[in-house]
């Protein structure tokens, strides 16, 4: 959500009717204009927030609508506020109807939040990707435009649903993955096909949950010539400052009948119970973050997950609580900014304070008197 004028505008194809999206429709009711665009290209959608970092010189603060309302706004300074939805895309888990009624109510709540603030703001919606693939007619000839719109579509790349944890019955832990792969020297072996999907072959019957311990136990029988056994293993404690439960997820193993296990741990990923929690990666690799730090001697095996959700608790229904995003609080940008504002702060104080040590001559010679005599100390 962006300080201006008001206007709100949905990017990208947004079905809006009286029974899923009641909140949508009367903000684009209610609104002094409005923008519906019923398609966009898959980069153009994924560059509007780089757009809008560019064209306002501010880094995007990600912001759940539970805490929205703790913020204090001001109208007279421009604001880049990033709020995520959960995941709608591919899931067989809810009816299509549901999963836009829960996204609904959350804008619902952001632009509730906003209206209390009293300050005027531009609401942009769109997608991270398109939900469908267009069809490319530029290079068509005239007369064979009807030849192409004839042509059956490219069907967009399907999105599995996530593991739960028990299969049958309520859920009690979901993890899902855009791309989950695991590495063993120069050995890379992807295991989303047999992970997610319909056609998943892992086993998860050694899972056990409690209200302050969980372990999702992800079984391979064969990974490499040899049987891989994958276990997270969270855990819940409640802090008194914060007045709530957090999850935290202490460490992930990977582990083989033959060799020692590789234990990684994960303090960064944490989030409040009632919470799920995403991260574009979680990678023991460097070159993704190495948010998976290696505990005990060097691990045999290096893990690769990309566009992670995972959540060990609270979980109601068959899908994802809202995510705590595990972007920073604080970008680089903001960084330079503070520092760059303390030094400056810091000289002007030393100046101030020489100004301040000034002081104002009390003697002065008399033209028709003596001349002032000031004695020499020895």
């Amino acid at each position: 959500m962006v300080g201006g004028e008001g206007l709100w505008g949905a990017v990208g194809q947004v079905p809006v009717s009286n029974s899923s999206l009641p909140h949508t429709q009367s903000a684009l009711a209610g609104a002094p204009s409005t923008l519906v665009l019923p398609a966009v290209q898959g980069a153009a959608a994924a560059g509007v927030l780089g757009l809008l970092k560019e064209k306002l010189g501010l880094s995007p603060l990600h912001v759940e609508p539970g805490t929205l309302r703790e913020l204090r706004l001001n109208a007279s300074l421009p604001a880049l506020l990033l709020v995520r939805l959960p995941y709608t895309a591919g899931s067989s888990l809810m009816a299509p109807k549901e999963v836009l009624m829960s996204n609904d109510e959350i804008i619902g709540q952001v632009l509730s939040a906003l209206k209390e603030e009293d300050v005027p703001y531009t609401a942009l919606l769109t997608a991270g990707a398109p939900s469908r693939v267009l069809r490319d007619v530029s290079g068509v000839a005239p007369g064979g435009v009807g030849r192409q719109l004839l042509q059956k579509p490219t069907p967009a790349p399907a999105q599995h649903p996530p593991v739960r944890y028990p299969l049958t019955g309520e859920p009690r832990i979901l993890f899902w993955a855009q791309n989950f792969s695991v590495v063993q020297g120069s050995k890379w072996v992807d295991l989303t096909s047999q992970t997610f999907g319909a056609v998943a072959s892992v086993d998860v019957s050694g899972s056990s949950w409690s209200s302050n311990d969980s372990r999702l136990v992800l079984k391979y029988a064969n990974v490499l010539g040899s049987p891989l056994t994958v276990t997270f293993h969270m855990t819940s404690r409640r802090f008194p400052v914060s007045g709530r439960d957090w999850f935290q997820l202490s460490r992930l193993e990977l582990a083989t009948p033959s060799a020692r296990p590789s234990v990684f741990n994960a303090s960064q990923v944490t989030a409040p119970s009632d919470y799920s929690w995403h991260c574009a990666y979680l990678s023991s690799l460097p070159g993704f973050g190495a948010g998976l730090q290696p505990h005990g001697p060097s691990p045999s095996w290096g893990v690769l997950l990309q566009d992670v959700q995972l959540q060990g608790f609270n979980v109601t229904g068959l899908q994802f609580s809202y995510a705590s995003d595990c972007a920073g609080f604080f970008a680089p940008g903001t960084w330079m900014g503070l520092l760059t504002a303390l030094l400056l702060g810091a000289i002007f104080a030393c100046g101030l304070h020489m100004l301040l040590g000034l002081k104002t001559m009390d003697r002065f010679d008399d033209s028709k008197g003596a001349t002032i005599a000031v004695p020499q100390g020895e």
